[in-house]
C-alpha cells in the first residue's frame, strides 16, 4: 500500500460512515435518488472515492445502482425486518441466559443510561438521541456477558431494521413504551427472574405490530 492509498482510505471510510449514517438515519429517504455529483459537491471530494463507496454500499444492500438510470437509497423490504427480528431475539435471549447463569451482573452504567433515556422522553429529546441510548443499553447487555463483538456484528447486518425501527420510534408513545421495558428487563436480570424473557420477545417484536400504519403513512418507502 503506497503513501497515495494511505491518504485516500480514511477519507473514503470518512464519505462511507457519513452516507451510511444518513441512509440509516433516514435523512435520504428510502426511494430518494443520489448521485455521485451530488455528493462530491456536498462534501467537497472527487467522484473518485464517491463512485467506491457507492459499491460498497450497493453490496450492503443499502443503495441500488441501475446504470443509465441512477443510484437510488434501497426501500425497506418487511421480510428482512422480519428475520432481523427473529435472530436478533434468538441472540439477545441467549446473552440474557448467559448473564443469569453465570451470575454476572449488569455494568453500573447501564442506570445512568436508563436515566439518561428518561430524560429523553420526558423532556422531548430527539428519536436518534433516544436511538442512541437504546444501542449503547443493550451493547452494555451484550457486554455483561462476554459478547460485545456479537452486538457489534449484529449491528451491521441490520439495515432493513434500523431503518423501520427508526420509524416505529416516531409512533406515538413508543419512547416511553420502549424506556419502560429497558427498566423492567434490568431489574428482572438482577432478580434472575426467567419472566425477562417473554419481556424481551414483546420488546422485539413489538414493532412488527405496526407495519400497515407505517405504509399507509410511508408507502414509498417499502418494497
Amino acid at each position: 500500500m503506497n503513501r497515495m492509498e494511505r491518504n485516500v482510505l480514511p477519507l473514503k471510510e470518512v464519505i462511507y460512515q457519513e452516507l451510511k449514517n444518513k441512509i440509516l438515519n433516514l435523512e435520504y429517504k428510502p426511494g430518494q435518488m443520489i448521485s455521485e455529483t451530488e455528493i462530491s459537491d456536498l462534501l467537497k471530494v472527487s467522484r473518485t472515492p464517491v463512485r467506491e463507496v457507492f459499491i460498497r454500499l450497493s453490496h450492503e444492500k443499502l443503495i441500488n445502482i441501475y446504470p443509465q438510470k441512477g443510484t437510488f437509497v434501497s426501500l425497506i423490504d418487511l421480510s428482512y425486518v422480519s428475520e432481523s427480528v427473529f435472530m436478533r431475539n434468538l441472540l439477545e435471549n441467549q446473552i440474557v441466559r448467559e448473564i443469569m447463569e453465570k451470575g454476572a451482573e449488569l455494568p453500573p452504567e447501564i442506570r445512568k443510561n436508563l436515566r439518561q433515556q428518561k430524560e429523553v422522553v420526558e423532556e422531548a429529546g430527539t428519536v436518534q438521541e433516544f436511538l442512541d441510548l437504546d444501542n449503547e443499553y443493550h451493547r452494555m447487555i451484550f457486554k455483561a456477558a462476554d459478547h460485545a463483538v456479537s452486538w457489534d456484528i449484529l449491528s451491521t447486518t441490520r439495515i432493513h431494521y434500523n431503518r423501520y425501527r427508526v420509524l416505529t420510534m416516531y409512533l406515538p408513545e413508543m419512547l416511553g413504551k420502549v424506556y419502560n421495558e429497558h427498566c423492567q428487563l434490568v431489574e428482572l436480570i438482577r432478580d434472575r427472574d426467567t419472566a425477562c424473557y417473554s419481556i424481551l420477545k414483546r420488546h422485539h417484536y413489538s414493532g412488527l405490530d405496526h407495519p400497515k400504519a407505517l405504509k399507509e403513512k410511508y408507502p414509498d418507502y417499502f418494497l
